[in-house]
């Protein structure tokens, strides 16, 4: 498809959009692409793709300078993908659930309910093969070339208009939730709904959802979903934390200079733990004030809805995955990883987060 071909068909309404989407200039060596993302320019992923694009053009002495425009600006949120496959970006941002659609196996990569914690993601991604399999398996087939741009961390269960205690609680519930964990929930009954950021809480305040979940404490307030619902779920069965995705033109970035490449890789890693590292900081404050300030109910899934989730879980993703065999390589090279961390990770921090409480400390 071509630049205006596909612009016209996305319906954009940007002044000077035409012009903007010019090919990429290529003078005296220097390379400019455009950036499109799923997520709004105010919250933190937004700053945070700025942020991004400004170390790669320092780092680069300006021989690769990267134009973002955030979710709206140029294409409607799930379009970012598109985008990028038909040339007219070169660079998208989002969540790989997103883009189910587009493949069988993709959401695998952004995360698998009672899967990996952020840690054991990354460990995945950069010392476990995660990267090369994801390419392999969901991205390089669709033309692209994936990086980890970014990590929620655990994510809280959700919102709802009203407290659910079983899984009969469940059937009939309007719900928005992507990936796995939405395709979980159907089997309870669920009717699932993909909604963008920007639409999530007027589909909750008309009543077109019941409940919803997003990220946690700090995206969550910010998007004011307490001043509709109170009653806020955890833990995040269904995302025990999400790889955001940076996915590159394959052709561009395989055209991209040994170094330039290198300048990209290093600031997709610096943006991953900045993002990661944010959420961790900011999701306490948050919920204090969700609590405190807003009034805000915490509850606990029931132990017969995490029990009965993970069971359906178990046997769910292994269906879901076989469908294709892209699908199941990825899936066994997540679950074979994961046996791995399953030991470590309850000696060391599952064992330490449950002891920690027996020292309670005091300021100085």
């Amino acid at each position: 498809m071509k630049r205006r071909q596909f612009i016209s068909k996305a319906g954009l309404g940007v002044v000077g959009a035409t012009a903007t989407l010019a090919a990429p200039a290529i003078a005296s060596g220097k390379k400019q692409w455009i950036a499109v993302s799923a997520f709004g320019k105010a919250g933190l992923l937004g700053q945070a793709l700025e942020e991004f694009t400004a170390q790669v053009a320092a780092a680069s002495n300006g021989r690769l300078s990267i134009k973002a425009y955030h979710a709206g600006e140029l294409v409607k949120p799930f379009e970012a993908i598109d985008a990028v496959q038909s040339g007219t970006a070169q660079m998208g941002f989002g969540a790989p659930y997103y883009w189910a659609g587009k493949s069988d196996s993709i959401s695998f990569v952004a995360a698998m309910p009672y899967g990996l914690t952020a840690q054991e993601q990354n460990a995945w991604c950069y010392y476990g093969g995660g990267i090369e399999i994801a390419d392999k398996t969901a991205y390089n087939p669709l033309g692209l070339k994936f990086l980890p741009l970014g990590n929620t961390g655990n994510q809280m269960g959700g919102w709802y208009a009203k407290e659910i205690h079983t899984v009969a609680d469940l059937d009939g519930l309007k719900f928005r939730m992507p990936g796995l964990g939405g395709e979980i929930l159907k089997t309870f009954g669920v009717n699932v709904i993909l909604l963008p950021g920007s639409e999530v809480l007027p589909a909750l305040t008309s009543g077109a959802i019941d409940g919803t979940e997003w990220i946690g404490p700090a995206a969550d307030m910010g998007k004011g979903l307490f001043k509709v619902v109170n009653n806020y779920y955890y833990p995040g069965w269904h995302e025990p934390a999400t790889i955001l995705d940076g996915f590159f033109d394959l052709n561009e970035w395989e055209g991209l200079d040994a170094d330039l490449k290198a300048i990209v890789t290093e600031a997709t890693v610096a943006t991953n733990l900045k993002i990661l590292s944010k959420f961790q900081a900011v999701n306490n404050v948050a919920l204090q004030k969700l609590v405190k300030e807003h009034g805000v109910n915490i509850r606990r899934y029931s132990d017969e809805l995490v029990q009965a989730i993970g069971a359906r879980a178990t046997e769910l993703l292994p269906e879901l995955a076989a469908r294709t065999p892209e699908g199941k390589e990825l899936f066994n090279h997540i679950v074979d990883f994961r046996k791995g961390m399953l030991d470590w990770s309850g000696y060391s921090e599952q064992a330490f987060l449950a002891a920690r409480g027996a020292a309670s400390f005091k300021s100085a």
